[in-house]
């Protein structure tokens, strides 16, 4: 006769076609952000949860955004929280692209598309697991809730209302299904997104003698940032993480070729591995603007657009000891520890007192990218480890 637990498991393999097929119709739903498509994804998900038992709710954020929020209530208010985004970055140059970027098509054992690692393969399996458990009928003695989020590739609106509304205040765990190859991260980078601008004096190409570019003043902004990149290699360097790195993401400036370019801008961000103060790292970005400014005799108009904390927590911890025990017992095998070297919102949860951890399908270095694939057997591992883990905090 079968345990519970292997009954959950059971389930979860019966499922396999059924939630591969859900996942390939997700990345079908464009969901990019900006500028903030999730509503078909969110509709999508909102209809599965409901088929599947669960008590489910939309959260208006923005006009046509909304998150789902999934409840399966136990005897105790106390709840685990499964939590992903629905958004994905852009597109990009389709051209670049093997296969339909919004196809959801399967090759060698891998589902293609946009969204399909980063993160939709991770919601599908805590979903999934969600459902092995409530099929199973197994009493709860405590509670689950399922949040998929909007704007999570931008401004994080979609978790701050789940905060804001004090939806989650009977979570006392958390997980966070971004792409970790099934590995379990246990600390985070955080980082400091800039915008800086350089101005000059606008005049004809065939007279740029009477003209000041702004572009090549602000080629003097990049060349530092590059020289301070370079330093920060020997700073720190953190299994997982490696070491603080500066990125300019974007740069605009000019008009038309005949033009001498008045103003350029750039948009750059300095990641920050835990260990370092976030405030001091914010400080030496504007230390190191001014300095650049004295010397060069530029003119820089620099802001801070927004920031990101840091967060670690110890492999001792609860969270991550009942993550751990989960994977031995539905993977039979031991989990890798590591360190995510992305943002996520896991920083979020554990800030308002929700102690939580990183684990899902799918590899980060398949994301943000053309090509972008999850590999179809992690997606089902996935879906296992955290029916196991639902089940043994419940029960």
């Amino acid at each position: 006769m079968l345990t519970d637990s292997e009954r959950i498991l059971d389930l979860v393999d019966t499922d396999k076609a059924e939630m591969i097929d859900f996942l390939k119709g997700l990345v079908q739903a464009n969901s990019e952000n900006p500028p903030g498509n999730e509503q078909q994804v969110a509709l999508l998900i909102s209809d599965k949860l409901q088929k599947i038992g669960c008590q489910v709710n939309l959260q208006q954020v923005e006009d046509n955004r909304f998150n789902v929020i999934a409840v399966v209530e136990g005897a105790s208010p106390d709840k685990l929280l499964f939590n992903g985004h629905m958004d994905t970055v852009k597109i990009g140059n389709v051209s670049e692209w093997n296969y339909d970027p919004l196809g959801g098509e399967i090759h060698d054992g891998f589902l293609y598309g946009r969204g399909s690692t980063d993160m939709k393969a991770g919601l599908v399996s805590m979903i999934y697991a969600l459902k092995a458990v409530i099929q199973s009928r197994v009493p709860l003695n405590k509670g689950l809730m399922f949040t998929a989020v909007i704007d999570e590739e931008v401004f994080f609106k979609g978790t701050q209302a789940l905060l804001a509304d004090n939806i989650l205040k009977d979570c006392v765990l958390g997980f966070v299904s971004e792409p970790t190859g099934l590995e379990i991260h246990t600390c985070l980078k955080g980082g400091i997104e800039f915008t800086a601008r350089t101005f000059g004096k606008s005049a004809h190409s065939g007279l740029a003698y009477d003209g000041v570019n702004a572009i090549y003043q602000m080629n003097k902004v990049v060349a530092a940032l590059m020289e301070y990149n370079d330093e920060l290699k020997n700073r720190i360097n953190l299994p997982g993480l490696k070491y603080p790195t500066v990125n300019v993401g974007r740069i605009n400036g000019g008009t038309g070729v005949t033009f001498v370019p008045d103003c350029c801008e750039i948009e750059f961000d300095r990641q920050v591995l835990p260990g370092e103060d976030i405030a001091e790292v914010e400080k030496e970005i504007f230390a190191l603007i001014k300095t650049l400014e004295e010397e060069q005799q530029i003119t820089v108009e620099l802001n801070k657009n927004q920031h990101f904390n840091t967060w670690q927590i110890s492999q001792d911890a609860l969270v991550v000891q009942l993550l751990a025990a989960a994977y031995s017992a539905a993977l039979k095998g031991r989990p890798v520890f590591a360190g995510f070297p992305g943002y996520c919102e896991v920083e979020m949860f554990a800030a308002n007192g929700i102690p939580s951890v990183v684990f899902g399908p799918g590899s980060l270095n398949r994301a943000h990218r053309p090509n972008e694939r999850v590999k179809i057997d992690e997606v089902i591992d996935a879906a296992k480890v955290f029916a196991q883990l639902a089940y043994d905090f419940a029960k």
